[in-house]
């Protein structure tokens, strides 16, 4: 697996999303949103870091995950259930 594209990030990522969603969903759901905005602002870092053209650009940044996230929607689990930020 390769953390070269966002689909790689998403295979290694998915299983502990899964695990968290499955387990903190039952009890504190509400703590999950902090956690996946997090998760949201760690990605946006990876693509500044990996894309140039959205080195300098922050909004740029999120508008493509937002893009990503609506193209392919079970792409993360947790976008799949229903946790989107």
């Amino acid at each position: 697996m390769s953390c070269r594209s966002i689909v790689g990030i998403a295979k290694i990522l998915n299983p502990m999303i899964r695990g968290w969603v499955n387990y903190y969903a039952r009890f504190r759901g509400y703590e999950l949103s902090k956690v996946f905005q997090l998760l949201r602002r760690r990605l946006v870092r990876w693509a500044r870091k990996r894309y140039k053209r959205y080195k300098t650009s922050l909004n740029r940044a999120f508008r493509w995950l937002d893009r990503v996230r609506v193209q392919f929607p079970t792409l993360f689990y947790h976008w799949q259930v229903g946790y989107s930020c």
